[in-house]
């Protein structure tokens, strides 16, 4: 509210507020502090819906367009100027500066990150297709491809009888060329916008094949928290999910955050026999969802990782960005879909379980209805919060939450954190198989950290140079046996080839 306006410049930069934010309406004749009327007369009605025209035109970059009204108060009149929010961001005034409105207020917009979010959000700026420098083909991962080329060309595989068995002896160019004869890899990911004439990755290229994306992306990750009681201000932590866990494609990180889920979640009893593995507390499905929702979506301008919560009466998936495009939570609960990165959002299907149809978080909210999504605009998150179902849980899950819980203050991280490793080893994402499960946990001793890391960094197969790399450790026959050999004997890691352990190209996968 502005009782008079007669400087343009000020008034441009309350309009380029209005357009970089979510628009709104100046008046004028009103008395801002007391919200007294002070009408104007009919030369000033004329003066003013004029001068705001002009600024509109001359003070606004990109110029706006405005909706002027003059309302009749009976002795006079004031002017209702309409602003829209911008779909051309970040607009600034004559003098280059961006302002955003902050509460009844406005301020000057300095980070490089807020610039960068409002051109993505306009589609002036693609995140997931800027060339990562210093970057190149022999920085992905041979097996994510041949998982991508497994599903993207699906047909053609089981045609040409190409299956998992088959594929282990190729690498990843061998098995383009024999789906599309004299094809390569680099060729298809050229195509699909992947990577660049001059052969550097996208950003989408190394997040969804990359052997590790986050030596030039390190805010790319995810860090997850199990916590007693229901405050984030707990000094106790039950469980964590961090790096190098999570350092990894969006496969890995997929992988890493279900099974964080699956290991600290509680099972309740669905079947007759007692002895049955049960299902989680909150539906695997929602979760799968959700925790895809925000691999795809969350915001590539802000290096901030995906944060996880686990408490004792909820689930928190803390996704850096705001919905994009003013999307609000009402219409992406009816389905309405508009992808931030669509680069990602268009490949990563082949990877990743979803549609693409933005179907997900409706399917979520029919598997659970006990779900919250929080547009958090203050703290530039998107929050979806998932509620706990702690009745009816299987009776191991009860009695260790309790043994942690009566336990000492100075032992509780190490005693829940050795009973979370083993459950940890006997995970297998894309198995239910019980007897796995079973096998793997009691094979399972306590782990050290490097063996730990290794289990975690084969969640796609790795060959022995790669993991003895990852670890930062020579090439050794020794170092093999410790942080390979041993973890194959004790049912941690499989072989790609079984029958010929001494295969020059054996690569190991956790089980």
């Amino acid at each position: 509210m502005k009782e008079r306006i007669d400087d343009a410049a000020k008034v441009g930069s309350e309009l380029v507020a209005f357009s970089n934010s979510h628009g709104g309406r100046l008046i004028v004749g009103v008395n801002d502090k007391t919200g007294k009327v002070n009408s104007l007369n009919f030369e000033e009605l004329q003066r003013t819906t004029q001068l705001l025209g002009n600024v509109a035109s001359d003070h606004v970059v990109p110029p706006i367009i405005i909706d002027v009204e003059a309302v009749d108060m009976g002795d006079g009149g004031v002017v209702v100027a309409t602003v829209k929010e911008g779909t051309n961001k970040p607009y600034h005034d004559n003098k280059g500066v961006v302002w955003v409105k902050n509460g009844a207020d406005k301020r000057k917009v300095f980070d490089n990150t807020e610039v960068a979010e409002m051109l993505a959000q306009s589609g002036n700026l693609f995140p997931d297709s800027i060339a990562v420098p210093g970057t190149s083909i022999g920085d992905l991962d041979d097996e994510t491809l041949k998982q991508y080329l497994f599903s993207r060309f699906e047909k053609p595989c089981k045609n040409l009888g190409i299956t998992v068995e088959t594929a282990n002896g190729m690498s990843a160019d061998e098995m383009m060329g024999k789906i599309i004869k004299g094809f390569t890899i680099r060729a298809l990911l050229q195509n699909s916008g992947l990577i660049r004439q001059d052969g550097t990755l996208t950003v989408a290229c190394l997040e969804l094949f990359g052997k590790n994306p986050q030596r030039w992306l390190p805010g790319i990750t995810i860090k997850g928290v199990c916590m007693p009681g229901t405050s984030i201000a707990s000094t106790t932590f039950l469980d964590k999910l961090d790096s190098p866990d999570t350092n990894g494609n969006l496969l890995h990180q997929y992988e890493q955050i279900m099974a964080f889920f699956t290991r600290n979640l509680h099972r309740r009893q669905t079947e007759e026999e007692f002895n049955s593995i049960g299902s989680l507390e909150i539906p695997y499905s929602s979760l799968s969802e959700l925790t895809v929702n925000a691999l795809i979506h969350r915001s590539l301008t802000r290096q901030s990782p995906i944060r996880v919560f686990i408490f004792d009466d909820r689930v928190e998936i803390h996704s850096p960005g705001t919905l994009p495009g003013g999307l609000s939570v009402d219409e992406i609960k009816q389905g309405t879909s508009l992808p931030r990165n669509m680069l990602l959002f268009n490949n990563a299907i082949f990877l990743l379980p979803y549609t693409g149809i933005g179907s997900g978080i409706v399917r979520a909210l029919q598997d659970d209805d006990h779900i919250e999504f929080l547009n958090d605009e203050g703290r530039q998150e998107f929050i979806v919060t998932l509620k706990r179902n702690n009745s009816d849980t299987t009776g191991s899950n009860s009695q260790e939450g309790n043994s942690v819980r009566e336990a000492p203050k100075s032992v509780r991280v190490a005693l829940i954190s050795n009973s979370q490793r083993e459950k940890s080893n006997s995970q297998n994402i894309k198995s239910n198989s019980l007897s796995n499960s079973q096998q793997s946990e009691s094979n399972s001793q306590e782990l050290s950290t490097k063996e730990r890391e290794v289990i975690a960094f084969c969640s796609v197969p790795r060959t022995s140079r790669e993991i003895l790399e990852h670890l930062n450790i020579g090439y050794q026959t020794k170092n093999i046996k410790r942080y390979i050999t041993d973890l194959v004997n004790r049912g941690l890691l499989l072989m790609s080839n079984p029958s010929n352990p001494k295969d020059k190209k054996q690569k190991y996968r956790k089980a």
